[in-house]
């Protein structure tokens, strides 16, 4: 990392009993086989939008355009369901877990996150946003095989439920033994403009 810089993305935490019932969903897969290194349980989020290295001035920018893209947003559910692999269940290099309900308000968030983000002049995503919570990586091989015959024994699943009532802005940490999340700002969402 340059000096003077910090590794920022803005996320939607996850509360205790959805964080729970993710941790036993994943007991229910490694029992029927699947064998994956899986995200921390301190490090489960959502991602709606990462910004890599960037300096303290651009850090004020991003927390202000955090605050513009929450105001006029109430809370809302999310059903966090759908278990699925990227690229492909065939040839997975991530596990996540998508959002049954819910989907509208996330993207709406993430739209005006990627709008008041570029009013800070900051690029816009270039990728469209799909919500979902990564669960795992895959970095062998070997293990396609297992997690593509687990997989649809999961599949629409309900794992459990939450209400969105903030947005985190992230400061990561690269570390050897994984990374280290520590919040650097929460904007609660509110129904009034600013």
């Amino acid at each position: 990392m340059t000096a003077g810089t910090r590794r920022i993305f803005v996320a939607v935490a996850l509360d205790p009993a959805l964080r729970d019932a993710v941790l036993a969903l994943e007991r229910r897969l490694e029992d029927a086989g699947a064998r994956l290194r899986w995200v921390k349980p301190e490090n489960l989020h959502f991602t709606l939008r990462f910004l890599g290295e960037i300096s303290e001035p651009q850090l004020n920018r991003v927390r202000s355009a955090v605050r513009d893209a929450s105001a006029g947003i109430a809370p809302f559910r999310i059903v966090l369901a759908s278990i699925g692999a990227f690229p492909s269940a065939r040839r997975p290099q991530v596990l996540w877990a998508g959002i049954r309900e819910g989907v509208e308000a996330m993207e709406e968030l993430a739209r005006r996150l990627d709008d008041a983000l570029a009013l800070e002049r900051f690029p816009r995503e270039p990728r469209g946003f799909t919500p979902h919570l990564t669960l795992a990586r895959v970095k062998d091989a070997r293990l396609w095989g297992d997690l593509s015959r687990v997989l649809p024994v999961f599949e629409g699943e309900d794992v459990g439920e939450q209400d969105v009532t903030s947005l985190l802005v992230m400061e990561s940490v690269l570390r050897p033994q994984g990374p280290i999340y520590t919040p650097v700002e929460e904007v609660r969402l509110t129904t009034h403009e600013k």
